[in-house]
């Protein structure tokens, strides 16, 4: 995990990168950067990746969408780095005719949430912190 100092310079870089980018963002919403555009600052996926690991465990949120990988019971960020322990709970089908699943979970940063994974879906779980 990221030390504080190593989190705010990347922290900085995101700032400068999301600053930049919006130059480029259309009436849709989307921000669409052409090849030929050169960024002020470097910041690959893992960048992000770990800015969101350090968050997560020092300023845990209420709610999150969490990425789960039901061979190994972890929650995980979209690229994989681990934010805590999958508990499973029952299967059903919704109206809509996908499979769900309730999950608990204990994160890295201390607290329990309570959630339902998008089986069908894909591999992700919105959950919510215990009160």
């Amino acid at each position: 995990m990221l030390d504080k100092k190593e989190y705010q310079a990347m922290k900085t870089n995101l700032t400068i990168y999301e600053n930049w980018s919006e130059q480029f963002k259309q009436p849709n919403g989307w921000t669409v950067i052409p090849k030929a555009a050169i960024p002020p600052v470097r910041l690959s996926n893992d960048d992000r990746s770990e800015i969101e690991h350090y968050e997560f465990f020092h300023n845990p949120p209420d709610k999150y969408l969490l990425y789960v990988n039901e061979n190994t019971s972890l929650g995980t960020t979209w690229t994989g780095q681990k934010l805590g322990r999958v508990y499973f709970g029952n299967a059903y089908r919704s109206n809509f005719g996908d499979k769900r699943q309730t999950i608990n979970f204990v994160g890295i940063n201390g607290k329990r949430y309570h959630g339902t994974y998008y089986k069908d879906a894909g591999n992700y779980a919105r959950i919510k912190a215990y009160v």
